[in-house]
């Protein structure tokens, strides 16, 4: 049995304590300087779809514990899905999702790994049609868009759909999940989360150095843009299709929530470690 990584307590629990409201700048974009500090990932989560509704844990979690990782959120089904589950992983950033599938797969049925987008905004009518009796849950109704989503979340003004990569697209979301709620007094996701943060450098880089960090951000997946002036690097976001979520904590704030007898899903959030990789290998982070 290989080395067991645990993941730092106390990080995880600081990470928590910052997933607040965060201040919005102009053009919709939030302030997450406080979300992403310039510091190597601890861990990051990743997200996966199983072909069985009744995954056996006594399995999974060992193999997970060899590589170092565990069950953050999950499994999860719903009745609208059977024989599917959903899961949410922390785990090493350097942990591939391939050796993660695999250690799903021993507790019964493939696994895939899932991408995701985060909405914010949403106004509306709420999720309660009360159609719990019919077998149809809140998770279902959306879900029932389109069967691209394998799974759905949502807190107050907060959602997150969960899709195969290249399968689902913010603005055919956005369109159907109002189509959807068109007949009831109508419903609107918002927006795709949008934030930017900031990291001071040890020191400000000669030109080339400059260019080929500038010109890696730029064919970052959910990376809009990035500026850096003299030693200060600022990275402007999106929370879309993101394959992989910096672990900054569950989803947090007032509102309605979808299972309220459920603890709340991670919350979407940009990975940072290849950003930090990039830079330590530039020396311009310790």
């Amino acid at each position: 049995m290989g080395s067991v990584r645990l993941l730092p307590l106390a990080a995880l629990l600081l990470a928590t304590e910052l997933v607040a409201a965060q201040a919005e700048l102009p053009g919709g974009v939030r302030d997450a300087n406080a979300l992403y500090p310039c510091a190597p990932s601890a861990a990051v989560v990743r997200f996966f779809h199983l072909e069985t509704d009744e995954p056996e844990l006594a399995k999974i979690n060992p193999a997970l514990a060899e590589l170092g990782a565990e069950l953050a959120y999950g499994p999860r089904t719903t009745q609208g899905r059977p024989g599917h589950a959903f899961v949410a992983l922390r785990a090493p950033p350097e942990v591939s999702p391939k050796k993660l599938a695999a250690a799903l797969k021993k507790g019964g049925g493939p696994a895939e790994e899932l991408v995701c987008i985060a909405f914010d905004g949403r106004e509306g009518k709420d999720h309660d049609f009360g159609l719990a009796d019919m077998g149809i849950t809140k998770r279902d109704f959306v879900m029932g868009i389109s069967g691209d989503i394998v799974w759905y979340d949502a807190l107050g003004k907060w959602s997150q759909f969960y899709g195969r990569p290249g399968k689902l697209k913010a603005q055919e979301l956005l369109d159907r999940y109002a189509k959807l709620f068109a007949p009831y007094g109508g419903a609107k996701l918002g927006a795709v989360v949008k934030e930017r943060f900031s990291w001071t450098l040890a020191s400000a880089p000669d030109e080339k150095t400059r260019a080929r960090v500038l010109k890696t951000l730029e064919k970052t997946a959910g990376v809009e843009g990035a500026a850096l002036e003299e030693n200060v690097l600022t990275v402007t976001l999106w929370l879309d299709r993101l394959e992989t979520c910096g672990a900054v904590g569950k989803l947090t704030g007032a509102g309605e929530a979808l299972d309220e007898a459920v603890p709340s899903s991670p919350r979407a959030a940009f990975d940072t470690a290849p950003l930090y990789a990039l830079l330590q290998a530039e020396k311009l982070v310790p």
